[in-house]
């Protein structure tokens, strides 16, 4: 569930609490404002028809006409007590006869309110149908207005929300585009200046501090590299020569073991300044190519290898150019490393080098037949010195598919890894067309 719609989902029951608890309030005050209005059109009763109370012979009466009685109101029911005892009535007659006493008090489907008179009590009631007519009207309205406006504030909520956190879609959109960048700019900051924006400089401090230190880290790979170089090539010299010179046979099989260790010494150095070199953004150069032309010449050049290996190289292109912005050398080492992986673990069967346009992008594939890569390797297969299986430590030194997204990156694009259904494995990079 996204945030989004937790937050609405958290939004819409407070507001329903908050509905639900004004409208009880909202009928509980109704009702005291209602019943305190009864209560006052029965006390002013009271004084309107305590003139009408007489005594005749020691017995009370009530009178019946004047116009005292065409001010009473016509549901009012009057009642005349003396010594606890009705001995009169006035009006409407109620259903109950309620025993006297002093105050407003409730008593069936009637309100009533008392006052002493001389020699007697009086009472003046009235139904209590009309407050409950006006609560129940109270009632039915609440139940509509109350679900529609839980309705329209969820709705309101949601579409709110969505406005409030669009600067956390845009954030989110731009971290993950600058994730897969060689160089990450900062991401861009919010025009509020809130809690998002804060955020968004925090981030910013922090892929300039990463940014620093990948930084130095290139730079110690390329300088470290660049002076293992020369005297890696010295030494792989003197080996050499040595093993010309050699009249001893016991130390042939021991100067060959050394000139094979200082070869893969070299060509780790070679690597690691190539790589360090790609992950630079000054170390490609710009220039307008054929991306297409560019994997032809690698898979003529590679040809030979794989006849030699008794593989069939399968190469298809598309009869269109595909141009982009990027550095020849640098593109053709990374087609020639996909085809180099394949070649090495894939030593039977059939490699495709496939190119072909999709959308506003140009993709560049590899597949194989041989066994493919364990699942638990596919998301660290373009880390540097990842190998997949212990037994390939042994057939490279794990840098060719790092340098392939090295070079991708810096040509603003990116890299995957697969497993055919059929068998085998596909790897390739997508670089962003000139002018796409």
């Amino acid at each position: 569930m996204s945030l989004r719609l937790r937050l609405t989902l958290f939004a819409a029951l407070l507001v329903g609490v908050v509905l639900l608890l004004a409208g009880l309030a909202l009928r509980q005050g109704v009702a005291r404002v209602l019943q305190a209005a009864l209560d006052r059109s029965l006390q002013e009763a009271l004084a309107l028809a305590q003139p009408l109370v007489s005594e005749e012979d020691g017995h009370l009466r009530l009178g019946g006409e004047g116009e005292v009685v065409r001010e009473l109101p016509g549901d009012l029911g009057l009642l005349l007590y003396q010594g606890g005892v009705p001995v009169g009535g006035l009006g409407q007659a109620p259903p109950v006869r309620p025993a006297p006493r002093e105050g407003c008090f409730a008593q069936g489907e009637w309100r009533f309110c008392g006052q002493r008179v001389e020699g007697g009590f009086l009472l003046a009631g009235r139904p209590l149908a009309g407050l409950e007519g006006s609560l129940a009207a109270l009632d039915r309205v609440l139940l509509w207005v109350g679900p529609a406006a839980f309705l329209l504030a969820s709705l309101l909520g949601y579409l709110l929300l969505g406005h409030a956190l669009a600067p956390v879609h845009r954030l989110t959109a731009a971290a993950r585009t600058r994730a897969q960048a060689a160089t990450p700019d900062p991401l861009p900051l919010p025009q509020a200046r809130d809690e998002l924006r804060t955020l968004a400089e925090a981030f910013n401090a922090l892929l300039e501090a990463l940014a620093q230190a990948l930084e130095r880290e290139r730079r110690f790979t390329q300088d470290a590299a660049h002076e293992l170089r020369t005297p890696l090539t010295v030494l792989l010299g003197r080996l050499e020569q040595a093993e010309e010179e050699n009249q001893d046979p016991r130390l042939a099989p021991r100067l060959a073991q050394a000139r094979r260790g200082a070869e893969r010494l070299l060509r780790l150095a070679e690597d690691l300044l190539r790589l360090a070199r790609a992950e630079s953004p000054a170390g490609l150069r710009r220039e307008v190519l054929d991306l297409r032309a560019v994997a032809r010449e690698v898979a003529e050049d590679l040809e030979p290898l794989f006849a030699a290996r008794g593989v069939a190289l399968e190469v298809r292109l598309p009869l269109e150019p595909l141009w982009v912005l990027g550095d020849k050398a640098a593109l053709a080492l990374a087609v020639r490393n996909l085809l180099d992986n394949a070649l090495k673990f894939a030593p039977q069967g059939r490699v495709l080098l496939l190119l072909r346009r999709e959308g506003e992008r140009a993709l560049l594939a590899v597949e194989d037949q041989g066994p493919g890569f364990p699942e638990a390797a596919l998301p660290h297969l373009f880390q540097r010195f990842y190998q997949a299986q212990e037994e390939h430590r042994r057939m490279g030194s794990g840098l060719g598919l790092a340098l392939v997204r090295a070079v991708a990156q810096g040509h603003g694009g990116g890299v995957w890894a697969e497993n055919r259904p059929e068998g085998g494995a596909r790897v390739g990079f997508w670089l962003p067309l000139e002018g796409g």
